[in-house]
């Protein structure tokens, strides 16, 4: 996921040459024209940004229905995962369900998984149907022969602290921060570290790399929709891509549904 080496952005000021008979005159003229130009605006504290992203998810428990639909580097399907997922990031702690089906509906794995502050992801995993416990070493295993693990699925890089604010960029058109971070060093992963497009207008993640220990790119999880239920925003489609077989593995969201019953919709994504 990273491939780009982040950007800082400065204003370009384009200025008509003037000459003038003496240095102070000049000296002048420059501290007027600087003293005429817009501050910029100061970024923000990458921890309290990492907090308003987590602070917009979804907030009341949802019960998603969609597909994983793995392509290669061509962008041939090659196959196709039902996958149910049961969110409650509002909880205290964040808990989700991931759930992922074969071909004919049959369950081949599960994943509960729960975040708290400054610790490691804590997690039970199973497969078969029905679900048997069994050892999970890391988040870093692939999903059913998918190319995606389930740290990607989880979005487990979301709860991890040290973030920091080190530029700004467009991605699809939205304004975004660029944010580090690092990865624990209480936790297992083959991430060195990720990093994140930030829209702070939304607080919305748009974009995401992460990078191996010599800053070599690995993934890329991109954003390609999002639809708005009330004053939820929701992803519709999210691609995961392999920097090294170009293979993709996208997450279309086919159900949402608040289990609560304060709504339910289905999209034709």
């Amino acid at each position: 996921m990273i491939g780009k080496i982040a950007r800082f952005f400065s204003n370009d000021w384009k200025t008509t040459p003037i000459f003038f008979p003496t240095i102070g005159k000049l000296v002048l003229v420059i501290a007027l024209l600087a003293g005429a130009a817009p501050a910029q605006a100061q970024p923000p504290d990458g921890e309290q940004l990492m907090m308003r992203v987590r602070a917009a998810l979804p907030y009341i428990p949802l019960r998603i229905t969609g597909e994983l639909q793995s392509r290669d580097r061509r962008g041939n399907i090659v196959r196709v995962n039902p996958v149910e997922m049961e969110l409650d990031w509002g909880a205290e702690p964040p808990t989700a369900l991931y759930v992922i089906r074969d071909r004919f509906g049959e369950e081949t794995e599960r994943l509960e998984i729960a975040w708290r502050p400054g610790a490691p992801a804590e997690y039970t995993y199973a497969q078969g149907d029905p679900p048997e416990p069994v050892a999970l070493e890391d988040l870093n295993r692939p999903i059913d022969g998918l190319n995606l693990d389930w740290a990607d699925l989880s979005l487990s890089f979301l709860w991890w602290s040290g973030a920091r604010v080190v530029g700004s960029e467009r991605v699809r058109g939205r304004f975004c921060y660029i944010v580090d971070i690092p990865a624990p060093e209480n936790e297992v992963t083959r991430y060195a570290g990720v990093r994140l497009w930030i829209d702070p207008e939304t607080s919305l993640l748009m974009q995401a790399d992460a990078y191996d220990a010599r800053n070599r790119p690995l993934r890329r999880l991109q954003v390609k929709s999002l639809r708005k239920i009330d004053d939820i925003w929701m992803v519709q489609n999210l691609d995961i891509v392999d920097h090294a077989t170009r293979e993709r593995v996208t997450l279309r969201v086919r159900r949402v549904r608040a289990l609560d019953d304060s709504f339910e919709e289905e999209w034709d994504s």
